[in-house]
């Protein structure tokens, strides 16, 4: 399945998708709301969550997709 921003690109339609999950360390609960312009809202506003994305050399990945060099 492609993720919200491939397939809003692919659709032409803005798409925002919600994530709950929790903290590695503390298991305290973290949710937030991501739109198609990577910004996003906290659901709680005592969290803090940390986010990244992968820089990947396309042309050195030997797997088939991004995930399964991670």
């Amino acid at each position: 399945m492609a993720t919200p921003f491939v397939q809003g690109r692919l659709r032409n339609e803005a798409l925002s998708f919600e994530i709950r999950t929790e903290c590695a360390c503390c298991s305290r609960r973290i949710g937030f709301t991501m739109r198609h312009d990577l910004s996003y809202t906290l659901h709680d506003l005592e969290s803090s969550p940390m986010f990244f994305m992968p820089i990947v050399d396309f042309t050195k990945l030997k797997a088939p997709g991004i995930v399964d060099d991670f």
